[in-house]
């Protein structure tokens, strides 16, 4: 049986949920540095607020070490205050060219720190979800009150819902638990 139109909708907001999640996830380093660690930076150059990654390449060098290359090396000062103002866990070093961030081994404290971020993060998605569903499942209860759906397709549509919520939660949680075992690795 096809899937009803409104779960479908919800469907799109459940991924959008995981999507966001997922950006959070993203900025917690965990054992290898990477470069969506600076994604939140900003910088003030001439004026203006960039992202850092309109301004400069960001590459990772090795598991601590990121390597940013900006499009014009007048920018690096600005680059510098903008790193050291957002305290991403490193100092900025350059060499008039670029800028090295090297960061510090992650210790058991911080792992640990970081994991409950983690969990913080995938419980706000969840309540997300949560409240996504409570949405839908109102808009079927209002369409059948309305005799715009039949007693057992609102009972359709509510048991799709159900089912989807529980997939994208699976997956949500798949998603954290790799991040935390990442997190802990040495």
């Amino acid at each position: 049986m096809k899937e009803h139109e409104i779960t479908r909708q919800a469907r799109e907001h459940f991924q959008k949920t995981i999507n966001t999640m997922s950006d959070q996830l993203s900025t917690v380093r965990a054992s290898r540095v990477s470069p969506a660690i600076l994604e939140p930076v900003t910088v003030e150059y001439e004026g203006a607020k960039y992202k850092l990654s309109e301004l400069a390449m960001v590459v990772a060098q090795d598991a601590r070490t990121l390597i940013i290359e900006p499009w014009d090396v007048s920018m690096i000062p600005a680059i510098s205050r903008s790193l050291q103002k957002a305290n991403v866990g490193a100092n900025p070093s350059d060499d008039g060219k670029r800028i090295k961030l090297v960061f510090p081994s992650l210790s058991q404290e911080r792992r640990e720190e970081l994991a409950r971020l983690v969990d913080k993060y995938l419980e706000e998605a969840r309540i997300a979800l949560r409240n996504i569903r409570r949405e839908y499942i109102d808009e079927v209860k209002s369409k059948e009150k309305k005799k715009e759906l039949s007693e057992d397709e609102s009972r359709r549509i509510q048991n799709e819902l159900q089912k989807a919520f529980e997939e994208y939660e699976k997956q949500m949680e798949q998603i954290c638990q790799r991040k935390r075992k990442e997190i802990m690795e040495e």
